[in-house]
């Protein structure tokens, strides 16, 4: 059974998602609508479904509750509901472009791609770009879907491009590593990031190469770079750091580096999550369950999915197959498209 973290080199995807949200879901509309963007906010994606009927019968704006029932649906895992909302709410946009058409094509796309459609999705990327020849995450996301159909120079066409023009954005460079690493192209993917590390590595924080030499699986000079730029505040330090010493196989001090942290800032949910996963892997399944459920008691956690999967898989772990079920059964009802789970369900009916 496949554990969920959330730390992960499609990171960018997210952030694409999380910006047109704030871009567009505090756009002028009707009360009923307002309200299922702010459920989509706090990850109540069933309830801003409701919310969304609602909003319809008392004819609020169609475009706005058909993009809000697509956001909804794909978070609920829904992604064929979600491509069919985002083509209704594109029938509304009218004939001139505005922001609002760029951002159901991203999100149309990232739905296509969950149905492993991904000349779909190019063709969606590609129409961003027949508007906007300089966006770059079309750009590094088209490239990332020619690798997925097997286009290897098509792929690095694109991400040379999205490179190109975006030369200092780090993340972007790791993010383009991870994808050729994904589908087998790692050492060209480590290539992109030892070119990039030595003709910036006077520019470069303690941070960043740490986490550049982690993607490269040079786990020593990670771990020495990462101890450096330590700062028991920041998450994101923390998490490479404690990820590192995991990979190295020290998970006592994986642990200890997340304690720490969340002595400081028992509010985070991620930090717990890969702490349980950290327990997991050591064996340690009573801790492991521990931190998850910490994590859940958080409120709005935001990995609520993640966590009640993890949840499923410590308890399994901990043999307790009875529970096990019926966790999963209510994890079903909540994430019915979850393929990964529904296999997992017809192993713990053997049990």
């Amino acid at each position: 059974m496949k554990l969920r973290g959330c730390i992960r080199k499609t990171s960018l995807l997210l952030a694409v998602s999380v910006i047109f949200l704030a871009g567009c879901g505090r756009m002028k509309q009707g009360e009923y609508t307002q309200a299922g963007y702010d459920s989509i906010e706090n990850n109540q994606f069933s309830q801003a479904m409701d919310s969304f009927d609602v909003a319809q019968e008392n004819g609020e704006d169609p475009l706005m509750i058909a993009r809000g029932r697509g956001i909804a649906s794909y978070y609920l895992m829904d992604y064929q509901a979600a491509v069919d909302y985002y083509h209704e709410s594109m029938t509304y946009t009218g004939s001139n472009v505005r922001d609002i058409d760029y951002d159901l094509n991203f999100y149309l796309a990232q739905a296509y791609e969950k149905l492993d459609e991904f000349n779909e999705a190019i063709a969606t990327y590609t129409a961003i770009l027949n508007l906007n020849d300089k966006d770059v995450m079309a750009y590094y996301h088209r490239g990332t879907d020619y690798l997925k159909v097997g286009e290897h120079d098509l792929a690095i066409e694109d991400f040379e491009k999205a490179l190109s023009l975006a030369p200092g954005n780090y993340d972007l460079r790791i993010e383009v590593a991870g994808r050729l690493s994904d589908n087998y192209y790692e050492e060209e993917g480590i290539k992109y990031l030892q070119n990039f590390l030595v003709d910036n590595e006077k520019k470069l924080s303690s941070f960043d190469k740490g986490r550049i030499y982690y993607y490269m699986g040079d786990l020593e000079n990670a771990k020495v770079y990462l101890e450096d730029a330590r700062d028991d505040d920041d998450q994101n330090t923390v998490l490479f750091l404690g990820k590192t010493y995991e990979k190295l196989g020290d998970y006592n001090y994986a642990a200890s580096v997340y304690d720490n942290f969340l002595k400081r800032h028992p509010e985070s949910a991620i930090i717990y999550n890969q702490l349980g996963l950290s327990k997991l892997e050591a064996g340690d399944y009573e801790a492991a369950l521990n931190a998850f459920m910490s994590a859940k008691n958080i409120e709005n956690n935001g990995i609520e999915q993640t966590l009640s999967y993890n949840e499923i898989v410590a308890t399994e772990y901990m043999g307790d197959f009875k529970k096990a079920k019926n966790l999963m059964a209510s994890y079903l009802t909540s994430y019915p498209d979850d393929e990964a789970a529904k296999k997992e369900n017809v192993f713990l009916s053997t049990r």
